[in-house]
């Protein structure tokens, strides 16, 4: 008997967008190319290409969106927080810098100017502060003095031992008299966001009230640069050890990465060491930004909430100061962006030469909120 009336059974239809094993439609992307672009041939794998590239940039939108969102404490994501997560973050910005949102807003921005009080013919900020840089004549700070040196911190309005310090900012006087004191200036403050608070102050960084200090050293954990020396100094022997102790049991330090070990003899309570590239080497500024992020995410999960960091990059690195603020302060920003959920709410900056304070200030009015 012959099989040809026999009929085949049919298989299931597969879909073009199954085949490839992407959401969006394969279909119907090749007839939009084909309406759109109907003088040339379109390749088989074109409308592929284009409906993952889609679901790429769809996904990643709606994932730092409702980052946005869920800081906000929405449970539902608008255009605003789509407008937020375009804006803060580089990539996503440079892509859409031509799109409007509609009803997204505005990202928050006051010119500095705005702000800026005119005092003898020039415009000052607070501390009697230029806003030209880099500064020629030192800042004319008054630090808060007591019948004991002193050194004023942010802390609880409602605490009878706090008191009026710089700016009108309420702070804990802490005695400091046992050691060299160095009275802390708060110069500027700007917050993100969601939230987290940045703060340039001028001080020494072992006597800041954060709970963790950052340490820019190298591969071996070495005490380097003014930094590195003051840490060395304040800590002594036991904080020596401490580094030692983490060197033994962390082996070298990556480039970029970051390691956590115990403080002694400081007001912080952590100190962070992380390997900062040096300016000559390849892909210098993405190691740069890669190291603040890692010293961030080193602090979240050890749940810290204040920060206390140097001049990165500027000294030993090798990088132009300029450079160097506008990579940390972007690096920053987007970090806060990216991540679920964050328990940093301050960060420091602490610096002590007039031309860094002046190139900070000024990268941190342009800092976009």
């Amino acid at each position: 008997m012959s099989g040809r009336g026999i009929l085949k059974k049919r298989q299931k239809a597969i879909s073009k967008s199954q085949r490839a094993n992407v959401t969006f439609p394969v279909g119907r992307m090749r007839r939009f190319l084909k309406n759109g672009t109907h003088k040339l041939r379109i390749g088989i794998g074109a409308p592929v290409y284009m409906a993952a590239v889609i679901e790429y940039l769809t996904a990643e939108v709606l994932e730092l969106a409702g980052n946005a969102a869920r800081d906000n404490k929405k449970g539902r994501v608008t255009p605003r927080h789509i407008l937020l997560a375009v804006a803060n973050d580089e990539e996503l910005h440079l892509l859409l810098k031509n799109v409007i949102i509609a009803s997204g807003g505005v990202l928050p921005k006051i010119h500095p100017e705005l702000l800026a009080k005119k005092r003898g013919g020039k415009f000052v900020v607070g501390n009697n502060m230029p806003l030209t840089v880099p500064y020629k004549k030192p800042i004319a700070t008054k630090p808060i003095l007591h019948k004991k040196q002193v050194a004023f911190t942010l802390g609880n309005p409602s605490s009878p031992a706090n008191v009026k310090g710089v700016k009108g900012k309420t702070g804990r006087i802490k005695d400091l008299s046992s050691s060299s004191p160095v009275a802390v200036t708060i110069l500027s403050e700007k917050k993100l966001f969601l939230g987290q608070k940045l703060s340039l102050v001028q001080g020494d960084i072992t006597n800041m009230s954060a709970d963790a200090v950052v340490h820019p050293t190298n591969s071996s954990f070495a005490m380097m640069g003014e930094v590195g020396q003051a840490l060395e100094k304040r800590g002594g022997k036991e904080f020596l050890q401490e580094l030692h102790t983490l060197r033994a049991n962390h082996g070298s330090l990556d480039p970029a990465a970051a390691a956590i070990c115990l403080a002694h003899n400081f007001t912080a309570r952590w100190v962070i060491n992380v390997n900062i590239p040096s300016s000559n080497e390849l892909d210098a500024l993405e190691k740069l930004d890669k190291a603040v992020r890692n010293c961030l995410a080193v602090a979240d999960q050890k749940n810290i909430k204040s920060l206390a960091l140097p001049a990165i990059g500027s000294g030993r690195a090798g990088f132009p100061k300029q450079q160097a603020a506008q990579t940390v302060l972007k690096a920053i920003s987007n970090y806060f962006v990216t991540i679920m959920a964050s328990s940093i709410k301050q960060i420091y900056f602490v610096l002590f030469d007039m031309e860094s304070i002046g190139i900070y200030t000024a990268e941190l009015a342009k800092l976009d909120s």
